[in-house]
């Protein structure tokens, strides 16, 4: 399902397709359309999550509403764009009551506030599920996307990845929401604005890893017309190790989504760790020891 949604976004771009001097970054390009307003660059952003395939099993409404406002600031971060103004559309099922909704908001606001975000208005309708969708808009001073990874630059991660997936699969095991691992990387990401911010002052590329690592890299390989060698070595698999199998944590680091930390290529480090270099070539690769291995482009949802 959710390589197919890659294959729509495709069609969708090929649709919209248009040259206009206001428009920088199209959609479908990056993860998010960048367009020149009053001199500036304007990002623009929008992401839909619904009950069934985003909201785990007692997830609290004020995370949800926490959620739906932490995927589009991830996208925005990605831009290093500093987030402005928020819209959101929440459609209520029966069983929800005024409360719960109450709630939603409630948590969507506190994480406006952290990021000194405006939520300036929205639209409520009624159906069969629970969505929240939002739309936001950032301003970027210099623009960072996929597609400018230059040979000889370093691959880094701003942090540690697959434990929002460990979270959630110990989740359908059977544990409770506070005998997982990681509940805070599942329920309440943390949208990495300050490092987006300033990562877009020196990074060649970057992009969020909301989908996985493989495919953000993928990615970045394709439309910067270039290969990506990741270093076996340099993986940290500790935090994953300790609950999981060596194979099953290499498998979370590279494939898993919904972690929302940030990749960017660049000359040099100013966040988190290094984990390979772009090279000459194309497609992504795993180099351990003398064997060197693709990287399919592969992912999982959140959900």
């Amino acid at each position: 399902m959710r390589m197919r949604e890659f294959k729509l976004i495709e069609k969708a771009s090929k649709i919209f397709a248009v040259e206009r001097d206001d428009i920088l970054i199209a959609a479908g390009e990056h993860d998010a359309a960048i367009v020149k307003i009053g001199g500036k660059n304007v990002v623009l952003t929008t992401d839909n999550l619904h009950e069934k395939a985003d909201f785990p099993e007692g997830m609290f409404p004020e995370e949800m509403g926490h959620m739906a406002l932490a995927v589009n600031l991830s996208d925005l971060a990605a831009c290093g764009a500093k987030p402005m103004h928020f819209l959101y559309t929440i459609t209520i099922r029966d069983g929800i009551d005024d409360e719960f909704f109450e709630r939603i908001l409630d948590g969507m606001q506190k994480l406006a506030k952290k990021y000194d975000v405006a939520v300036v208005g929205g639209d409520i309708d009624f159906g069969d599920e629970l969505y929240i969708s939002g739309f936001a808009l950032g301003v970027a001073q210099r623009i960072v996307t996929q597609a400018n990874a230059k040979v000889g630059d370093g691959v880094y991660l701003t942090g540690l990845l697959g434990k929002a997936q460990l979270s959630l699969e110990q989740l359908f095991s059977g544990k409770k929401r506070e005998e997982i691992a990681y509940p805070q990387s599942l329920f309440t990401p943390e949208p990495r604005i300050n490092e987006g911010l300033e990562l877009a002052k020196h990074a060649n590329s970057m992009t969020d890893i909301s989908d996985s690592l493989a495919i953000s890299l993928n990615l970045i390989a394709e439309k910067s017309n270039v290969s990506i060698v990741l270093d076996y070595d340099l993986l940290p698999l500790d935090h994953l190790t300790e609950f999981v199998s060596l194979h099953k944590a290499l498998e979370l680091f590279l494939y898993a989504g919904g972690d929302y930390e940030l990749v960017y290529t660049s000359k040099k480090k100013s966040y988190g760790f290094e984990i390979g270099e772009v090279v000459e070539g194309e497609g992504v690769w795993m180099k351990k020891g003398d064997k060197i291995d693709k990287i399919e482009f592969r992912g999982y949802s959140h959900l």
